[in-house]
């Protein structure tokens, strides 16, 4: 569905103060003789300077004769003059519409910015504008004003064909200037379609019906101007399209088209971004399964919040306001800011305990080995010895190895948890530190690694320092890859912006330790929602959902720790960013 426009009538901008000096005496009948466009913008003067002078001293800017040339040599002169500053006029408004639609790059703005301007050029009253659809042959019905009715309009298709005035347009490349619709003759291969005089009550009259190409001359679309409107003496009425209207329609469609495929390729380009960031959030995803959907919740988040910025009129942020643009700036280097954990050791990246499972198994494995190790080898002994087999004590004695293993097992893998770890866990391990096996190859060896024994004493999480280092590199690895991407010139910061999400106000953040001051605002806003999100997240296998109230305390010291800002994270629970993503 489209929108609603209602437009007034504009004056022209070409209309031009004119002055002529000329004896008082031939005046009226001079007069007379002029057009009604002329003599609207026509002042009268004794003598020069003027834009024209005849028949009088004094100089004239546009022409100039100060002897008297006769009737028809007076009106060649005026006429001459008004043409050359009405097409200066003409000139510099064209000038002024190009740059206006060349610094417009949404596509559906401007499409209504195209009818606006050429409605005011040509004091046209209606006008509607189709997109020509190369791929279907048909035309698209994309915009459409009137400033004498007030209606809802939908977009629709036609065909490209010869019958109707937009499809001989689009289909031929010639323009159409009709005085009266309802008097196209019959012969003519194109023929007007009353039904929405009809259902509306508008008269359609003239018409102005031009092909909107690019700078290849390829046929993009078609601009409709509907009825020409003059006024004069309090009298207003519509009045046919000149030559020199469809002239100015020509030059207008023709920037329009320019900038229409100008403003469809930077669509097409923000589509591939788009695609691109989408690609690389399942990518990131695909990586670390356990955090699926937190990317797209902190880019959520963190857009809320610069929303909520926007609204807040007073304060340290007061003067700070992101447009459409730097919106979507924020939310794809929100999208992006985890993506270099593709440069980071999956088995680290996905680490939910302190061992890796399969490290976990092995060490398990060994201790039931050693207990039968343990059991063979006091078997072997007593059977040198000469004791006689005693099924009662042996079971006694290997019950008791498979106690003591069982405490040992359970040692282990409590030490496992990432939860903090207790004093008296971690003095236990002192137990399992030198216990040894029999390898394959018939070494007694280590038990236990060193390098899995440090992990399991790592007092809270499941990382150690080499292994968080490894995963706080994945930001300079996010800013590296973001950096190698040739963004548009307003999407410039995405990199910046994702870089910071982990630094704290107080410069104890990573990977660069920054001040504040060197902090963007987006990035402030990011860290936020990514600690939100982080405590709040109900998908992560290696720790419960924090509940909101607790996770926003948490948030509160972090503040007063000097971490993050404290003015952002009471706009963040003010506006109740939070409720985008939390389950309450």
């Amino acid at each position: 569905m489209g929108f609603r426009y209602s437009v007034s009538p504009f004056p022209d901008p070409c209309l031009v103060r004119f002055t002529v000096a000329l004896p008082s005496k031939h005046r009226n009948t001079l007069q007379d003789r002029l057009g009604r466009e002329l003599r609207a913008a026509m002042e009268w003067k004794d003598e020069g300077p003027a834009d024209v002078v005849v028949g009088v001293e004094g100089t004239g800017m546009l022409a100039q004769c100060n002897q008297w040339p006769g009737e028809a040599g007076a009106l060649a002169l005026i006429q001459a003059g008004y043409e050359r500053i009405r097409d200066r006029a003409r000139m510099g408004r064209l000038n002024e519409v190009g740059r206006a639609l060349v610094s417009e790059q949404h596509l559906d703005k401007l499409l209504d910015l195209i009818l606006s301007q050429g409605r005011e050029l040509l004091r046209a009253e209606a006008g509607s504008l189709y997109l020509v659809d190369d791929g279907d042959k048909e035309l698209i019905f994309a915009h459409t004003q009137n400033a004498k009715l007030d209606l809802p309009y939908h977009r629709f298709r036609m065909p490209i064909t010869t019958t109707t005035l937009a499809g001989f347009v689009a289909a031929t490349g010639e323009s159409l200037n009709i005085p009266d619709v309802y008097g196209i003759p019959g012969d003519a291969p194109y023929s007007f379609s009353d039904s929405f005089d009809r259902q509306s009550g508008y008269h359609t009259q003239s018409m102005l019906v031009v092909p909107m190409t690019d700078n290849e001359g390829k046929v993009l679309g078609v601009l409709q101007f509907i009825n020409r409107v003059w006024e004069e003496d309090g009298n207003r009425g519509v009045v046919p399209f000149q030559l020199e209207h469809q002239n100015l329609a020509q030059s207008l469609a023709g920037q329009a088209g320019v900038a229409v495929k100008n403003a469809a390729l930077r669509q097409e380009i923000e589509l591939l971004f788009e695609g691109f960031v989408n690609a690389s959030v399942t990518a990131i995803e695909s990586r670390d399964p356990v955090t699926s959907g937190h990317s797209s919740r902190v880019a959520n988040l963190t857009v809320g919040l610069a929303e909520a910025i926007n609204a807040t009129p007073n304060g340290p942020y007061g003067e700070t306001f992101f447009t459409e643009r730097q919106l979507r700036e924020i939310r794809y280097a929100s999208l992006l800011h985890d993506f270099g954990k593709v440069g980071v050791r999956e088995q680290v990246l996905v680490k939910a305990k302190k061992l890796d499972p399969l490290k976990l198994e092995l060490i398990l494995q060994r201790l039931r080995q050693r207990d039968l190790e343990q059991a063979l080898a006091l078997l072997s002994e007593s059977w040198k010895g000469g004791e006689h087999f005693d099924p009662a004590r042996w079971e006694t004695i290997i019950q008791d190895r498979q106690a003591e293993t069982d405490r040992l097992i359970a040692l282990v893998r409590q030490s496992d948890m990432p939860t903090v770890l207790p004093q008296e866990i971690a003095d236990g391990l002192g137990l399992v530190s030198g216990l040894e096996f029999t390898h394959w190859s018939g070494e007694r060896r280590q038990l236990v690694e060193r390098s899995d024994l440090n992990c399991l004493r790592i007092r809270k999480g499941s990382l150690s320092d080499t292994e968080r280092l490894e995963i706080e590199s994945h930001v300079t690895h996010t800013f590296r890859f973001l950096k190698q991407i040739p963004w548009t010139r307003d999407l410039q910061g995405v990199p910046d912006i994702a870089y910071a999400h982990h630094e704290k106000l107080g410069g104890r953040g990573y990977p660069r330790g920054l001040e504040a001051a060197s902090i963007p605002v987006q990035s402030r806003a990011m860290t936020i929602s990514d600690i939100f999100d982080a405590l709040t997240a109900q998908d992560r296998p290696y720790k419960q959902a924090v509940p909101l109230s607790k996770s926003l305390n948490i948030l509160h010291e972090e503040a007063s720790d000097g971490n993050v800002d404290r003015v952002l994270l009471d706009l963040f629970i003010e506006a109740k960013i939070f409720e985008r993503t939390a389950k309450l």
